[in-house]
């Protein structure tokens, strides 16, 4: 309180003396003050402390990781260098014994039962007009190369000559990494070859009198390298000492003075799978195979992180790089590229020689855990702080701003409650009688202007919700995916994701799974990774395996030979040999039977089919692209869906969005279907309304994109005037009955149960292109419809009714001949095993007639 004097006069107005008088205490005043300047003040010093906390402990974390990926990739070139050590090792000694072809058998036998180098070629190559010896290992059996055999070895041994003339005795030269093929001939199949990539250690041979008579050399499998690698990947590591998060990419991988990546770390459990550099392909740009290595891969020059490493190496050199927050998912991961150079000893006297270079690319959360852990605190601290300093304030202030207090709280439940009503307080004051008096007289006001400002904004609004909606272009999204993707409508993260998905998806040459409800652009998202692959200009084969039963899905899949079953009076190439070169798509990949999956599974797995009735395998090379709107880990777990199958599909994983999802695109798509809505009214000025907008925005869309384009079709052919309101938006009747989608390849407007007058079509069926004045009332249809057709045999059986019969012609000419013989004849098939068409007729003359009618 302060303390304040007041005059005091007599009734002449003459001064009389000072009192002393209280004033009231300026409760508003002392609140703002204590919020304003304490908390704040506590918690900016408390956000600093914190802040500074963080920045020192996430350095030395990122420092612990630092040390370890250096650690990490010193360890694993040390390893391969013990390695190729131990190689020269074995070739030196083998060289200071006397050579006969038995000795060599006997040595390389000692190597191969007690080593672990995987030595797979060891041979003498002489210089003068001497034999050669060369044996070569398979599968634990060694043979000796006849000197025929040995001049088929590819590249041979004797193009080193050029490399080891200046070697001394006990020096070694390591070749390169190459692809070699021998001759290993069998009792079975003496012309048997067999091709693996080798690095080769060769030294030169002397004689007891020091002649040189020659060189000796050893070739190890490339795959011993690798797998050093992988090891040191994994928890058998020798540095491992803590779990790491599976979730993140780690892998090692190794290259050449030339700057080749020549191969990277694969799983421990697969020693002899072969050399791939599919994730250093994935994360860079650069040219793929080099002579002799195809899966060899080189950066192109824009890669400076990339060459800067390579000049580290060649000189000798270790390091680590530090990615930027900016190239991971979350600026708290942190990615570091550690590397190692890798030497060999020519000899015991020599200088080590860098022989290529192992890098170590190592993704952590550490950090970000650790930040969100100190987030946490703060976030605890702040809070107590800020809770201890409040309770102060409530408890200094309580005494003179409870009254203000409780008029704050009721206007506070006023607005929790969502209307107005006068405010009454038991006690408080006279300041704070006359301050609610004021308030409810405010309220009453309020009360009377909101009331007249709901009339008006109803007549308002009822009046703009019938006005057309302003229905824009999307936005360019940034970059050049617009030209890329012209049949994919909308912008938005979603999109631009699905769109960079396609555009990875199709520079590697993978199985690619596409994911994502009914539909969601499945189809669409298939044909995009077709058109921009390098098979782009092959075949795009496309396979519903929904529609077919298990005998016409495996025909239409693998074909048949002539006389292959009864009818079969001709050969069918099938879907995998007729997409040859190119992609074949399966959707619904889920439907296919038990049989049906065994047989996708060795075809993808081989790359070969064999057609129903033949004895031969063919060999194939199609991409295959798969689409499931299922839950196919749910599948694999309840026994429907085979999971070694699922893995070889999945090699890339993409998911289209549901609608829901980016709803900011609703309002592109549905301008767009509705100019094809005009189109086939034959229409011109429709619009929507802002009220159907707001419907079609707070829909839930089960059937997403596609069922959007019924609604909107339906909408605009069925539309009285030229703005669609709410009213008109039937998306309860597409829930439940699809049959539009029958009638739109050829043109004709979509109908829904409750429209039952005649409209012109444009039929391209039987009738020859002529115009007819109506189609059968959609009411009475939909009740002589069966259950369980597909779109397409929708539209033919309107088509029966309206006209009696249909030839397969006709079949195809309704659908405006987008699909195939092949297809129609499978369609009509399976509509005469329902019993619902009878076959009339022979060769030309044959027409498809209902039961009833024969």
């Amino acid at each position: 309180m302060r303390r304040t004097l007041m005059r005091v006069f007599d009734k002449d107005g003459k001064f009389r003396r000072f009192l002393p008088s209280f004033g009231m205490l300026e409760t508003s005043t002392l609140r703002k003050r204590l919020l304003a300047f304490l908390v704040p003040s506590a918690l900016i010093i408390f956000v600093l402390a914190g802040y500074a906390t963080y920045r020192v402990h996430m350095e030395f974390i990122t420092l612990a990781l630092e040390r370890y990926s250096r650690l990490n990739v010193a360890t694993t070139a040390h390893a391969i260098e013990q390695f190729f050590s131990s190689c020269r090792r074995d070739l030196v000694l083998a060289a200071r014994q006397p050579l006969s072809a038995e000795d060599m058998r006997r040595h390389l036998e000692n190597l191969h039962q007690t080593g672990e180098a995987g030595y797979i070629e060891f041979g003498y190559i002489t210089k003068g007009a001497g034999e050669h010896i060369v044996f070569v290992v398979s599968e634990d059996n060694i043979v000796q190369l006849p000197d025929a055999k040995i001049r088929d070895i590819r590249p041979s041994p004797a193009l080193y000559y050029g490399n080891v003339n200046h070697l001394d005795r006990d020096e070694v030269w390591l070749s390169p990494l190459t692809e070699v093929e021998y001759p290993f001939p069998t009792e079975s199949n003496v012309n048997n070859r067999i091709a693996l990539k080798v690095y080769r250690l060769v030294t030169p041979y002397y004689s007891q009198y020091n002649d040189r008579l020659g060189y000796l050399y050893i070739g190890v499998d490339g795959r011993m390298v690798r797998n050093i690698l992988s090891v040191h990947n994994s928890d058998q590591s020798p540095v491992f000492v803590f779990p790491r998060n599976p979730t993140l990419q780690r892998y090692f991988y190794f290259f050449d003075k030339e700057g080749w990546i020549l191969f990277e770390s694969y799983a421990v459990s697969e020693p002899h799978a072969e050399l791939s550099t599919l994730d250093v392909r994935v994360a860079k740009q650069g040219t793929m195979g080099r002579p002799g290595l195809p899966s060899a891969f080189r950066p192109v020059a824009e890669e400076n992180r990339y060459w800067a490493m390579l000049e580290d190496v060649r000189n000798g050199s270790k390091g680590l790089m530090r990615e930027k927050g900016d190239t991971v998912e979350s600026p708290l991961v942190r990615e570091f590229l550690a590397y190692s150079p890798v030497r060999l000893f020519p000899s015991s006297d020599k200088s080590p020689e860098v022989v290529g270079g192992v890098a170590y690319v190592d993704r952590s959360r550490l950090t970000e855990v650790a930040g969100y852990r100190h987030l946490e605190v703060m976030v605890i601290i702040v809070l107590l702080a800020g809770a201890a300093l409040a309770l102060i304030i409530i408890l200094v202030a309580s005494t003179t701003t409870r009254p203000l207090l409780e008029m704050a709280r009721s206007l506070k439940e006023l607005r929790s409650e969502g209307q107005f009503r006068e405010i009454h307080l038991a006690k408080g004051g006279y300041e704070v009688q006359i301050m609610q008096n004021a308030i409810n007289d405010m309220i009453g006001t309020i009360k009377d202007q909101l009331k007249e400002i709901r009339l008006r904004d109803k007549a308002i609004e009822s009046v703009a919700l019938k006005e057309p909606a302003v229905m824009t272009e999307p936005p360019l999204p940034k970059g050049e995916t617009e030209e890329l993707f012209p049949e994919f409508i909308g912008s938005g993260q979603l999109m631009e994701q699905l769109k960079g998905d396609i555009v990875k998806a199709a520079q590697v040459d993978v199985d690619v799974l596409i994911v994502g409800e009914t539909g969601t652009g499945k189809q669409l998202a298939a044909e995009a990774i077709h058109r921009l692959s390098r098979r782009f200009g092959r075949p795009f084969t496309s396979i519903n395996c929904g529609e077919l039963d298990e005998n016409l899905l495996l025909d239409s899949l693998f074909g048949h030979v002539k006389g292959a079953f009864t009818d079969g009076k001709g050969e069918r190439k099938g879907a995998f040999l007729e997409a040859d070169g190119g992609t074949l798509f399966l959707d619904e990949i889920q439907s296919a039977s038990s049989r049906v999956q065994q047989a996708l599974l060795r075809a993808v797995a081989m790359r070969k089919v064999k057609p129903l009735g033949s004895d031969k395998e063919v060999d194939v090379d199609v991409r295959l692209v798969t689409a499931t709107n299922a839950d196919l880990k749910g599948l694999i777990e309840a026994g429907k869906f085979r999971e070694d199958l699922y893995y070889r599909l999945r090699v890339i994983t993409i998911n289209t969005p549901a609608l829901r999802e980016h709803r900011e695109n609703i309002p592109f798509l549905a301008n767009h279907y509705l100019k094809e809505a005009e189109k086939m009214a034959g229409r011109e000025g429709l619009s929507i309304s802002r009220g159907a907008l707001d419907k079609l925005m707070g829909y839930h869309w089960p059937g997403n994109i596609r069922e959007l384009k019924n609604v909107i079709i339906t909408a605009g052919v069925m539309a009285e005037g030229r703005v669609i309101q709410a009213e008109q938006l039937n998306v309860e009747w597409v829930e439940k009955v699809d049959v539009s989608t029958a009638f739109q390849p050829h043109g004709m407007p979509p109908f829904s149960s409750t429209y039952a007058g005649p409209f012109d079509v444009e039929d391209a069926g039987s009738n020859g292109g002529e115009k007819i004045d109506s189609v059968p009332d959609p009411a009475s249809v939909l009740t002589d419809l069966p259950s369980d057709l597909n779109p397409r045999q929708l539209a033919a059986w309107v088509h029966v009714l309206k006209n009696g019969e249909i030839t397969r012609k006709d079949y195809q000419n309704l659908l405006g001949n987008s699909i195939s013989k092949r297809t129609a004849s499978y369609d009509i098939e399976d509509l005469i095993h329902r019993g619902l068409l009878v076959k009339v007729g022979r060769g030309p003359l044959t027409r498809y007639i209902r039961p009833s009618q024969e």
